[in-house]
């Protein structure tokens, strides 16, 4: 069965998949303090532009979904050009109203086209995935239907943690209590957040030193490697932080050497909220046909 991808900006995609016919990409925006909008950079190269211009930043920015339009237009297409089925991926509902959007604009195409709307309850690199996962699993033979049940059972078995150099954007943003920003300020304490089951980023761990905080991602990566026996895939994001996330790669590569690597930018929008300098590991099942 013909079937087409929507996927928002905030995957943050690379290589292939970025650039593949049945991918359609929806943009979220950045709406800075002197009323001018940033594009959510995909590339590393005007990320790094981007968290230049944060640090001059007197007031944080904020960021816009996609609206019901974008959606239409973006459907029009799909159906115009013969595809049978779509599966949106989106960035977690916890923290953005986009997949409440994409749910109701593509709602509306049901009665001409297969329609799967997927909250990932997650972010960037787990989005990636998620979208090589199901066209892997479409290329080996499964119906839309299966592929997004599968889907659904990685997004909700997928873990991200991460590490912030300051928490007060995320707080400003509403995308963390104040507490969570309380407990970073204490002396040598790296709050380690994490993605919940609702998909709200909470404090996990209280850790000392990035150095421990990256062991315990390590233990923890161990941990649910043995929860599935299939695989699992560990993925890290980064926030024009490559050269450290580089190095938490080698740490985790001679640990266990045998697991699949990966390493995305995070782009305005993520940034926007995270900051520069902000680190994630997101520990990711596969799902088999």
């Amino acid at each position: 069965m013909k079937t087409a991808f929507i996927i928002d900006s905030t995957a943050y995609l690379s290589g292939k998949t970025a650039q593949h016919p049945d991918v359609y990409r929806v943009n979220l925006t950045v709406n800075f303090s002197d009323g001018s909008l940033g594009e959510d950079a995909q590339d590393l190269a005007a990320q790094h532009i981007f968290y230049e211009r944060l640090k001059t930043e007197v007031s944080l920015p904020t960021t816009s979904q996609p609206t019901p339009a974008v959606y239409y237009e973006v459907m029009d297409d799909i159906i115009a050009k013969g595809y049978e089925a779509v599966i949106a991926i989106h960035l977690s509902a916890g923290i953005s109203g986009t997949y409440q959007t994409s749910h109701m604009a593509l709602s509306e195409y049901a009665d001409r086209i297969k329609v799967f709307c997927l909250n990932t309850k997650a972010a960037s690199v787990v989005m990636e995935s998620l979208l090589e996962q199901a066209m892997d699993l479409l290329d080996a033979g499964l119906i839309p239907e299966v592929v997004f049940e599968k889907l659904q059972w990685v997004a909700d078995n997928s873990h991200i943690y991460l590490m912030v150099e300051d928490l007060d954007n995320l707080v400003k943003g509403g995308r963390l209590n104040a507490t969570g920003a309380l407990v970073g300020g204490l002396l040598k304490i790296r709050p380690v957040l994490f993605f919940d089951e609702e998909g709200k980023i909470v404090l996990f761990e209280k850790v000392r030193t990035n150095k421990k905080v990256y062991q315990r991602w390590i233990e923890i990566a161990k941990e649910r490697q043995a929860l599935f026996p299939d695989g699992i895939k560990i993925s890290f994001a980064h926030s024009d932080a490559l050269e450290e996330i580089q190095s938490v790669r080698e740490l985790f590569a001679k640990e266990l050497p045998t697991i699949d690597y990966h390493i995305s930018g995070l782009g305005p929008v993520v940034g926007a909220h995270t900051g520069a300098g902000s680190k994630g590991c997101a520990i990711i099942p596969i799902a088999k046909p």
